[in-house]
This record gives structure tokens, C-alpha cells and sequence, in this order.
């Protein structure tokens, strides 16, 4: 389903990204990486997960340079790796930038009559989500997750045991048994898969719990971006399982 044209969900990048050629990942948030002159970097990876699929030694790379000034150890952020033909997204922030404008801008269909959008809202006692969406129909609760993994078509997730996507699963549930609207997106970045399913062969008590929440009401909103060196833009929507 294409999403309306005059409604564009895009992440743009302020500066052009650095290239390079993906060599290791390590300590979760580190990769090193090593650039078109030659010299290998140490990079930030922003993702937690094992990003299965997504590790190819000698694969083209996008980096962002830190802001100058910037005190950090790394002088790059890692944001997209080239695979299977095209640009996969592996910073997991950008789904939480995307969703947070489609919200705004009632891009998607759960957003059509959107009225306020908050961001990291207090869900309970030690939980956050994403977003919460005052809109004409009450208030709807929005957690936004990435989807790097893809086999045989079919977007997956998660690409590793996640406890704390499962307690997000909870929170939804409880937050529809208090009578209000919830939901999960999943922001499948990249172009080669035409489904979306949840990660049962890897994480079966999320798949599990996946399920149950559907059945208790929690809305399944699965949306594919482009992703480009340029932009990172939502493009269509996904059939869920």
C-alpha cells in the first residue's frame, strides 16, 4: 500500500555521509569500518540487536561524522550498510524520528485523525513509549521499532531474545484494557521484503506474546522505508502475519 505522496515521512541527512566498507562489529556498540582513504575507524553502531543478515565483511557502508565539538570517543555514527542489492537502515533511532512525523503529518492510516504527538511518554513504572497520539478518537500509544532481518521475503523480528520488546507487548495490552488505542510499528528499513511476521525461530516468547497482544487488540502497523545516502522516507505499508 503506497502511503499519500503529498504526506512525505522523510528522514533527510544535514551532511553528506562519509563512505566506507564494513570490516567488524564488536562490544554491540562498536564496528570498526574502514574508509575510502584507506584508514580504519572505530565507528558507533546504534543497534542492540545481533543484526543477523547485516554483517557483511567488505560490504559499502554510510557513516555520519560527529558534530564538530562533539565530545564522544567515536568520530562516526554507522547508519546504513549496502546488502542483497540495496541500502539497509540499521540505526534504530530513525524509526522513532519517522513515526513521530507521520503521526504529525497523519501519513499513516492509524494516524488519520491525529490531533497532538508526544514523544518518550511515561507508560507506567519503569516504561516508556515512543509516542502517545492525543487524536479525535481518544489517546493512542505508539511504540516504534526497527526491522533489519529479512528471509525469503519476509521482514522479521526480533533478530535477537528480546525481553524488553516483549514487556513493550504488556504495556500495550494493559494500556487497551484501560480503554484507550495502542500500537506497534514496525519500520522495515530496507526494499526487499513484501511481508512482515514475527521472529519465532529466534525469540518464540516474543512471537508468543506478539500474538496475544494482536488478539487483545493491539494494532499491527508495518511500514517499508527507502533507505538512500540522501533520506531515509516511508514508503508503503506491509502485510503483518
Amino acid at each position: 500500500m503506497k502511503l499519500d505522496p503529498l504526506r512525505d515521512v522523510c528522514v533527510s541527512f544535514s551532511r553528506p555521509l562519509e563512505k566506507g566498507f564494513f570490516i567488524r562489529r564488536y562490544k554491540r556498540f562498536l564496528a570498526d569500518v574502514r574508509l575510502e582513504d584507506g584508514r580504519t575507524v572505530t565507528v558507533h553502531c546504534p543497534n542492540s540487536g545481533s543484526m543477523k543478515g547485516c554483517l557483511e565483511e567488505g560490504a559499502p557502508v554510510r557513516l555520519t561524522p560527529a558534530p564538530p565539538g562533539t565530545k564522544r570517543k567515536t568520530a562516526y555514527t554507522w547508519e546504513m550498510i549496502h546488502i542483497n542489492g540495496g541500502w539497509v537502515g540499521i540505526n534504530t533511532g530513525i524509526p522513532n524520528q519517522l513515526a513521530a512525523l507521520a503521526a504529525q503529518r497523519r501519513a499513516l492510516p492509524a494516524f488519520r485523525d491525529t490531533v497532538d504527538v508526544h514523544r518518550e511518554v511515561a507508560a507506567g513504572r519503569h516504561s516508556r513509549m515512543d509516542l502517545l497520539v492525543e487524536t479525535a478518537r481518544g489517546l493512542l500509544w505508539v511504540e516504534a521499532k526497527n526491522v533489519t532481518l529479512v528471509e525469503g521475503g519476509t521482514a522479521l523480528f526480533p533478530d535477537a531474545v528480546t525481553t524488553r520488546g516483549a514487556k513493550h507487548l504488556d504495556v500495550l495490552v494493559d494500556k487497551v484494557r484501560q480503554g484507550h488505542r495502542a500500537a506497534m510499528l514496525y519500520v522495515v528499513q530496507r526494499d526487499d521484503a513484501d511481508r512482515f511476521a514475527p521472529a519465532a525461530s529466534i525469540d518464540p516468547v516474543y512471537a508468543e506474546r506478539y500474538r496475544w497482544a494482536v488478539g487483545e487488540g493491539v494494532e499491527v502497523v508495518v511500514a517499508q522505508a527507502r533507505v538512500t545516502p540522501e533520506r531515509i522516507c516511508l514508503e508503503r505499508l506491509l502485510p503483518a502475519e
